[in-house]
């Protein structure tokens, strides 16, 4: 897909459209990524409030930001974020079960935040975003229509009152195929909500402010295409969706550009300030503590064995 939009340009336009992006785009895209990886890193914070660990506030914290900054990049956030985990949170005394709860209530808490992103996106953009998807060729006339837009976020909101009822009137602990699940307070599964809303509004404005132009596309509007756009890339199974997520955008976005390497170049500004950068410090932070980790070990084996 990405070659079908993209075989009218050359490599060295789409560096040139790199080159040309303004300074000030790219350092507030930066100044954003703190705050945006500061709430993923909540998603841990929230699920050490649920399981009532005793850990203190900066451990889970600093766990999820290491693990997310990684996970972000590699895809697989069960598996991958699992074995990071492992490495870090039985130094605290966190056990292997609790460790496998955190990520899964990780899991729930992104796809909750992006389900009420999308929804409110779609009921409250100031219809910049019908004149976007109206754009798309094919299948804009279809997406555009209202039937569409109002059945996404209806369905969306009505899972989320679905969970939330359960969170009210069902007993904190479900039996499933002889598993034990005990449901989180309400309180708590507001606090999912707000932090992974939070997340994508900010990893979403990382991307907005690197666009070319809006064209008459509101915030809430792309905030709204973004979410749906990160779902799908997400169904793909492709690590960090990379190709999908940016397929697609090209296509979504082809309209408030002049010509399609400018929203490419975008596009890779952003997965390298968003994705690469952290990737490259968590992964020299993980590497480093592993390092840390084998000496400390090494030497107390030492000086078990002297006599």
């Amino acid at each position: 897909m990405i070659y079908l939009q993209l075989r009218a340009h050359s490599l060295s336009e789409i560096i040139s459209d790199i080159r040309g992006i303004p300074s000030t785009k790219v350092l507030t895209a930066l100044a954003l990524v703190v705050p945006g990886l500061l709430a993923l890193a909540c998603y841990d914070l929230v699920a050490a409030k649920y399981l009532k660990l005793p850990l203190r506030w900066w451990q889970p914290l600093g766990t999820g930001l290491l693990g997310y900054s990684i996970t972000n990049t590699t895809g697989h956030a069960v598996v991958v974020g699992g074995i990071l985990r492992l490495r870090i949170y039985p130094r605290w005394n966190v056990k292997a079960g609790s460790i496998g709860e955190i990520v899964g209530f990780g899991v729930l808490t992104y796809y909750l935040g992006l389900s009420c992103t999308a929804a409110f996106a779609f009921l409250f953009e100031g219809g910049g975003l019908a004149k976007t998807l109206a754009g798309i060729p094919h299948v804009g006339d279809t997406l555009a229509h209202p039937w569409i837009r109002y059945t996404i976020p209806t369905v969306l909101l009505g899972l989320i009152m679905t969970w939330f009822i359960l969170l009210i009137t069902v007993k904190r602990t479900i039996r499933i195929r002889k598993h034990d699940f005990r449901l989180p307070k309400p309180l708590t599964g507001l606090l999912q909500v707000v932090v992974s809303c939070a997340d994508l509004c900010i990893v979403a404005s990382v991307l907005w402010v690197l666009l070319p132009s809006h064209d008459g596309m509101d915030w809430l509007s792309f905030v709204g295409i973004f979410a749906i756009i990160q779902f799908i890339s997400l169904l793909s199974a492709v690590p960090g969706g990379i190709g999908v997520f940016e397929g697609i955008m090209l296509v979504v976005l082809a309209p408030i550009a002049a010509k399609q390497s400018e929203v490419f170049a975008m596009l890779l500004t952003f997965r390298a300030i968003y994705y690469l950068i952290p990737f490259a410090l968590g992964g020299l932070t993980f590497l480093l503590m592993v390092l840390i980790q084998r000496k400390t070990t090494d030497a107390s084996d030492i000086l078990e064995g002297q006599p």
